[in-house]
């Protein structure tokens, strides 16, 4: 079903995604290392927060898909390189973008060739074109902008990343939210752990991660919004986001330092300590609140597409707001009965039979793309209580006719 599809994809962006990482961080730490970089991954509040609170499908997918440029990198791969580039493409820009910026760092620090960052970067993006380019080319008819996100009124404050009530809201201007931001305290021990290790013995590779992990605490904090009105508004819709990239750090920082315990015992003690703090940590955030119940059913997804309002509302809309129309098609004048022939994503096509001239409403959202009847045209708001413009409306006349 719907809901059983749904939740299994989530679960996996959380195995995969843990399992990929214990992969990549094996042949750099061991075993005891990889294991605990892997569950500091996994467990991390914020994936808790997107799988439980946000049901952020893209997101949690994207997940999966830098440790496996880790590997890649690790191994000189180019087929690895380029799924993962391709796979972080396909599942979430924002996400895209920042790990770019990170793997980029990475490539410089340890002195990879340009052509091992470059090549499978392109030729991710040509895979990914058929996503990419569409997306560019109608983003232009929506109203998507990341300014429409209230940027400059999301940040979280250092208290809230620290600890933050577990909620099922939304983020919210000023500290109010719904949800909660915090990094976690076994997060916070690893950092604090780490940056003291980093400056009694510096190495290249060691501080870029401690540097990383800074500049992302800086880049959440209200202190950065000068840079948000300079650039970064246009990349980062919500400044929390970052969390993704420093969860990320904080797992190579934890293998890290599970790694450089020299007597192997004490290593698995280590092991051992952080595995129970993180599943104490984590289980009380493991469950939904009342999204996933009976009161949702599937229809209430299916009416509740991206197309219809938000951000990807196309601008024939007077606004972004929800549209919760029950049917497909329906009489606003006149009376008969309508039946649905096709009612694909790119085709449609009704039975019309009228008892007297009338008109019709077709409840999907016009996008350039759609062909219409000449007769037909894009519907203007006539409803006060819900926004019914941007639609398809045609005229019928009495008897039997057929709309495509």
């Amino acid at each position: 079903s719907f809901f059983d599809s749904y939740k299994l994809s989530l679960a996996l962006s959380l195995l995969a995604s843990g399992l990929l990482m214990y992969v990549a961080l094996r042949d750099r730490v061991g075993k005891v290392g990889a294991w605990v970089g892997a569950l500091l991954y996994s467990l991390a509040p914020y994936r808790m927060v997107d799988i439980f609170v946000r049901g952020a499908l893209g997101e949690s997918l994207s997940f999966i898909f830098p440790p496996l440029l880790l590997l890649g990198f690790g191994r000189h791969s180019y087929p690895l390189l380029v799924i993962g580039w391709a796979g972080l493409f396909l599942t979430h820009p924002v996400a895209a973008a920042l790990f770019s910026a990170f793997f980029l760092g990475h490539m410089i620090i340890n002195k990879t060739s340009w052509r091992e960052f470059v090549v499978p970067y392109v030729v991710a993006l040509l895979i990914a074109s058929f996503n990419l380019l569409p997306t560019l080319t109608y983003t232009r008819h929506t109203y998507y902008s990341p300014a429409l996100s209230d940027t400059m009124l999301m940040f979280p404050t250092l208290a809230q990343l620290i600890s933050s009530p577990w909620g099922y809201g939304v983020s919210l201007p000023g500290t109010n939210d719904g949800m909660s931001f915090e990094l976690g305290v076994v997060q916070w021990v690893i950092l604090l752990w780490f940056g003291a290790k980093v400056i009694r013995r510096f190495n290249n590779e060691r501080g870029y991660w401690l540097g990383m992990a800074g500049v992302n605490l800086l880049l959440m904090l209200p202190l950065a919004i000068p840079l948000y009105r300079l650039f970064l508004g246009q990349v980062i819709d919500f400044p929390w986001r970052l969390l993704m990239t420093l969860v990320f750090v904080i797992a190579l920082m934890g293998a890290d330092v599970a790694n450089r315990v020299r007597k192997y015992e004490l290593r698995l003690m280590i092991g051992l300590i952080v595995t129970i703090a993180l599943f104490w940590q984590t289980i009380p955030m493991a469950h939904t609140n009342k999204y996933w119940n009976s009161t949702h059913d599937e229809a209430f997804f299916a009416r509740e597409t991206g197309d219809s309002y938000g951000e990807y509302a196309p601008r024939t809309r007077v606004t972004r707001d929800s549209a919760p129309f029950g049917k497909r098609a329906e009489f606003v004048r006149g009376e008969g009965e309508i039946t649905t022939l096709i009612g694909q994503s790119n085709q449609q096509k009704y039975r019309i039979v009228a008892t007297g001239d009338g008109h019709i409403r077709i409840n999907t959202a016009y996008f350039p793309g759609w062909v219409i009847p000449s007769e037909c045209r894009v519907s203007t708001r006539t409803l006060p209580h819900i926004d019914d413009s941007g639609l398809i409306e045609c005229p019928v006349m009495k008897g039997e006719q057929i709309i495509e």
